[in-house]
């Protein structure tokens, strides 16, 4: 009995320590990059990105316009390339993409686009938004921005595959492929830690970093939001790719099997890592690249191949 005490005395101390440690860790590492630190962080490349901000309207009229930041390589004026736009996860921000905007392969075959979901990065920073639908009203902007783009691919990663969903059920006939990484894409499907809950409670949510109250006010209204947007999934007529981890006890990889059973009117290729985790973005980021380049190079191919035809007849 004593050994048994003394074993969950520990573990409970330990617990206490990982989470006060997570807590004050976050209150000192901001996931962010102001604008100056993103034009540092590119300037000795050959292609840079540059740096937007526009203003959207709330869809429901109940609130403020919201203020969305994203970065985007080549000149707005340019459309004769693929478009690439990265939607990132929780806690996160647009620079978690950055190493492929540092890809001179991808770079050379499509103009690559990255956003601050709504409040997170510097997209009013701390002012959450719990629903899927009203987070793809809000980046719907980008998706009118690109609308002359010939070819227009959405990656989205972790919760930003969930909002990459909706943005293709939006604009089945924009969005040609949506690749989905790590993605939450079926209600229940994920791990919601007990913390999650303690930290919601009123005592302690206003102890919590703003980074983490975000990701977990998401976390929480998750369920509700992914059951909001069930009946469209019929929408989808884009090409999908899933990347997703065998050992992911996050983001669990039933998502995939869910995700296929409703991609009814889509074409659906899924890879499957035995070793990984929540982790493909880092982990496996030439493997990500190299599916990418595929994607494009297949688009490439057949567009090239469209236009012999045409010269022929």
């Amino acid at each position: 009995m004593q050994t048994f005490l003394r074993v969950l005395r520990w573990t409970l101390l330990t617990l206490v320590v990982l989470a006060v440690g997570t807590v004050i860790v976050a209150w000192f590492v901001d996931q962010r990059q102001s604008d100056e630190q993103l034009v540092n962080e590119f300037r000795d490349q050959r292609i840079r990105p540059s740096i937007h901000r526009y203003r959207v309207a709330d869809p429901s009229g109940e609130s403020e316009p919201r203020t969305i930041r994203f970065m985007e390589t080549n000149a707005p004026g340019d459309s004769a390339l693929p478009v690439v736009l990265f939607v990132h996860g929780a806690p996160s921000s647009l620079s978690f993409f950055n190493a492929f905007f540092k890809d001179t392969a991808l770079l050379s075959r499509a103009r690559l686009v990255a956003v601050d979901r709504p409040g997170y990065g510097y997209s009013d920073f701390g002012w959450v938004e719990r629903s899927i639908v009203r987070q793809a009203k809000f980046l719907q902007p980008l998706i009118d921005r690109y609308r002359k783009a010939p070819f227009l691919m959405v990656v989205g990663s972790s919760y930003g595959g969930s909002v990459s969903a909706r943005l293709a059920m939006n604009n089945p006939d924009r969005v040609n492929h949506v690749v989905f990484v790590s993605s939450a894409l079926g209600p229940g499907l994920e791990r919601t830690y007990p913390i999650s809950y303690f930290a919601d409670s009123p005592l302690v949510r206003w102890g919590v970093p703003t980074l983490l109250r975000l990701a977990n006010d998401e976390k929480l209204a998750h369920r509700k939001a992914l059951e909001a947007i069930l009946p469209d999934w019929y929408r989808i007529k884009a090409n999908i790719t899933m990347l997703h981890g065998q050992r992911d006890e996050l983001v669990y990889p039933t998502n995939v099997s869910f995700a296929r059973k409703q991609l009814v009117n889509a074409r659906v290729k899924q890879f499957l890592l035995p070793e990984n985790r929540h982790d493909i973005v880092f982990n496996k980021r030439q493997y990500m690249t190299d599916i990418l380049l595929n994607i494009l190079n297949n688009y490439h191919l057949k567009e090239t191949s469209t236009i012999k035809s045409i010269a022929e007849r």
